[in-house]
């Protein structure tokens, strides 16, 4: 009997699961001179994602001095003047209204400009090259050759309209706060329209053609095509970029600074520039590391929430 026992417990010690350390133990052994290749990449990463990311998580908690530091713990304290500060809900909304109006129109003006160059057309090659031109160059020295284009006096826009005839007025582009909002919107949408385009072409040529085929021998029409075909095939790629578009888009700093700097009175600005005028303009850091933590848990939930939603819809 005792035999028999010993037999059965030393099967059930083989068929124990092995922990996460053994595990961990025996890769690292096995394999160890890869992950000795990815020393230098863990250390870049480390000091240049975990060490800002972990400076602002303490700065947010913490009172500060006027260069940043972290002198004692505060609690709440940051977000509680982060709450009690006047601009705090106008740039919320207009950090919302900027966020989900520019990502919600490079969708519909993306897809529509896919299609169109995944198409056989003379010079479509050039067409596809030159899309990339805007996404290609620097976006701040393309913010400011804009806001030389919406300049009042000086600017391109004003002339060609006042050559056409269109207006003999100096539109104040820039000044008037609802059209500085639309204009740094438009900026961004052209901006972010040549990455989001790509991204849908490169979906758009991996749909196996034979579908049309079948498709166009039981009588579809063009639209059936699309809306039952090629929006189904393009959906992962339009969860994924639609999501890295909205993320990109909240810290959407190179194209609001350059142009406007968040003027008139602040009514172009979004949660980036305006942290960063807390920061190093009025020199409330906790302020700041406040926001700055604030933006980071919106976009850690919705991205979560955004991800599970879309994936439950697909089960």
């Amino acid at each position: 009997m005792t035999a028999v026992t010993d037999i059965l417990a030393s099967g059930r010690k083989e068929s124990s699961p092995e922990t996460i350390w053994r595990r961990l133990t025996r890769e690292l052994r096995e394999n160890h001179f890869p992950y000795l290749l990815l020393i230098p990449s863990i250390l870049c990463f480390a000091a240049l994602v975990i060490y800002p990311l972990a400076n602002t998580i303490i700065g947010a908690f913490a009172k500060t001095d006027t260069v940043g530091r972290a002198v004692d713990f505060g609690g709440l304290i940051n977000f509680r003047d982060l709450i009690r500060d006047k601009y705090i809900l106008s740039i919320t909304i207009q950090t919302v209204i900027f966020v989900f109006g520019s990502v919600a129109l490079t969708v519909v003006l993306s897809l529509p400009l896919a299609l169109i160059l995944n198409q056989r057309f003379p010079g479509a090659a050039l067409a596809r090259a030159l899309l990339l031109m805007p996404w290609a160059a620097p976006l701040a020295i393309s913010s400011m050759t804009w806001r030389w284009i919406f300049h009042d006096q000086l600017g391109a826009l004003n002339y060609v309209l006042n050559s056409l005839n269109i207006t003999q007025a100096r539109t104040a582009w820039l000044s008037d706060p609802v059209l500085a909002f639309a204009c740094v919107i438009f900026v961004e949408v052209w901006s972010s329209i040549p990455f989001m385009t790509i991204m849908f072409l490169a979906g758009l040529q991996s749909i196996p053609p034979h579908i049309y085929d079948a498709a166009k021998m039981d009588g579809a029409n063009s639209w059936h095509e699309f809306w039952d075909m090629t929006l189904p095939q393009l959906k992962r790629i339009i969860i994924i970029v639609t999501l890295l578009s909205v993320i990109w888009a909240f810290r959407s700093f190179n194209v609001i600074w350059p142009m406007t700097q968040g003027n008139p009175f602040f009514r172009t600005d979004n949660s980036v520039t305006y942290l960063y005028k807390l920061a190093f303009r009025s020199l409330t850091f906790g302020k700041g590391y406040a926001l700055a933590f604030a933006t980071f848990v919106f976009l850690l939930i919705f991205s979560v929430v955004y991800t599970k939603v879309l994936r439950s819809e697909e089960g």
